[in-house]
């Protein structure tokens, strides 16, 4: 990595903390009163988390992608995930898809990312195929399955809170580990035979029978590291699947 792309990421970062409407974030991510939700303290703290993220990908992918020329896809993505997506984009000078749901913090991060640079990944809200973006060598899929408003029941399910009292509630049980395993299996079909997965401890019990289905390996680090927003623990994973 050049000490040129280094800085490059650091003015974008920079740029970004000092365009995004913080205030318009926070009301996505709060229930009830957001306001200096996203505190200086508070994004110090979500970039820090980033930036040990990012080194931590630029590590694993170094045996995988030596030249810098592969592909990741970061599902779910969104302002805790910025530093490692910018990352592995400007720095790694991979090619980052990036897919998620319309919102308005979506938005707001694509208004934001237009103004600093034409050039940087964007969030991408139609629809996506697997085979447009094969091979992928590193999936990045963290919090997602566990979102509440997405996966009110499964949320409640993998964190080991259904029928008590943090339970959210309601949703869709059966309906709800369907798609969430239609999900994982597109992941699976757009990665390469050796790729890096990064997701949450909870998330792990979908990923590992879709791995397993295929006769595949999922070999997951003992540690993790907390995320910028959640604070769940994300962990890496080495995926090996079938040629």
């Amino acid at each position: 990595m050049s000490e040129r792309a280094l800085a490059r990421f650091g003015e974008v970062l920079a740029a970004l903390d000092a365009e995004i409407a913080w205030d318009t974030v926070a009301r996505t991510v709060c229930d009830g009163d957001s306001e200096g939700f996203f505190s200086d303290e508070r994004r110090d703290a979500i970039l820090d988390a980033g930036l040990k993220h990012a080194s931590d990908v630029g590590e694993a992918l170094a045996s995988l992608d030596p030249d810098g020329k592969g592909r990741s896809l970061y599902v779910g993505a969104a302002v805790a995930e910025l530093a490692p997506l910018l990352f592995e984009a400007i720095v790694l000078g991979r090619r980052v898809r990036w897919v998620t749901l319309p919102s308005e913090e979506e938005a707001e991060l694509r208004r934001a990312l237009e103004a600093v640079d034409a050039g940087l990944p964007r969030p991408r809200t139609g629809g996506w195929s697997a085979r447009e973006l094969r091979p992928v060598t590193h999936v990045w899929m963290a919090s997602v399955l566990t979102d509440p408003d997405a996966f009110p029941a499964l949320h409640d399910e993998l964190y080991g809170r259904r029928g008590g009292p943090e339970a959210v509630g309601g949703g869709r049980p059966k309906a709800e580990r369907r798609a969430a395993r239609e999900l994982v299996d597109r992941c699976l079909d757009a990665a390469a035979p050796e790729a890096l997965l990064t997701t949450s401890a909870e998330e792990l019990p979908v990923w590992a029978p879709a791995v397993d289905e295929r006769g595949g390996r999922l070999d997951v680090a003992r540690t993790g590291r907390l995320s910028g927003l959640v604070g769940d623990v994300l962990h890496q994973a080495r995926l090996t699947l079938p040629r």
